[in-house]
């Protein structure tokens, strides 16, 4: 039985232990700055003494996550690097990784075309892409879970379920712009008004959040993790899957 660290006095400037068990280990790698960049939450995964990259972020937060990465294991054993999607604030900083790690980007197969303008020759060949359908990939101790979410916000995006931790890490499904800094959402409510203006923004079709609710609701979800903003531990995960059921977005806004 493994334990969790998941607690609102938690730092969001510094990495955390979220989760830790004999042979697995999910780390937050304290990458929320505050200011006026766009603050990225990049996440690590140790398995089985392999280790998995989840949105490493831009240029800027590069070393920081390199440092705080290096506690946890040696980047040569990164295997993987996933991207949700191209965007820099996920992305820009991936021609850094290959140069410390021999990893595999795991990546829509739609974005495979974008990553020759990263500095990828021959993208074929360090990625592994994924299919419209997703995919379940076995790591280490665990189960990663590929699961569909596509046009939240990007046509090629996909939510993990760790089925060890029974995380779900949720890219940009989630995300949140705070006026301070937290990174383990106590107010719920509260929460809610930082997340509705970028989800009506960003976010197409209320069709097509119904359908990943549709894919997920079932699973056994201890904290669904997302890309920006803050995570949000299992007492608040029915009401956060209910707010996004009720809201409008994209051109259901449109008059």
């Amino acid at each position: 039985m493994g334990e969790y660290f998941i607690e609102p006095s938690l730092d969001p400037r510094k990495d955390h232990v979220l989760y830790r068990d004999e042979e697995h280990l999910v780390v937050y790698l304290g990458t929320q700055e505050g200011g006026e960049d766009v603050d990225v939450n990049s996440y690590l995964i140790v398995s089985g003494g392999r280790g998995m990259l989840i949105d490493p972020g831009g240029y800027k937060i590069f070393s920081k996550v390199l440092a705080n990465v290096s506690k946890y294991i040696d980047p040569r054993d990164i295997e993987y690097v996933y991207i949700c999607h191209q965007d820099p604030d996920v992305a820009g900083s991936l021609p850094l990784w290959k140069e410390v790690t021999n990893s595999k980007i795991i990546v829509h197969w739609l974005w495979t075309r974008f990553l020759p303008h990263f500095g990828f020759e021959d993208a074929n060949s360090i990625t592994h892409q994924l299919s419209d359908d997703g995919e379940t990939i076995h790591f280490g101790a665990t189960t990663l879970e590929f699961i569909p979410a596509h046009f939240l916000h990007s046509p090629g995006h996909f939510t993990i379920y760790d089925h060890r931790s029974r995380f779900l890490f949720t890219g940009d499904i989630g995300i949140a712009i705070l006026d301070e800094p937290y990174i383990v959402v106590e107010n719920m409510e509260r929460h809610i008004q930082a997340m509705r203006p970028i989800h009506e923004r960003l976010m197409p079709t209320s069709a097509a959040i119904k359908l990943w609710l549709n894919r997920v609701r079932y699973l056994d979800i201890e904290a669904i993790l997302p890309q920006h903003g803050a995570i949000i531990p299992r007492q608040h995960v029915k009401r956060f899957f209910d707010f996004l059921e009720n809201l409008k977005v994209g051109v259901d806004t449109m008059r």
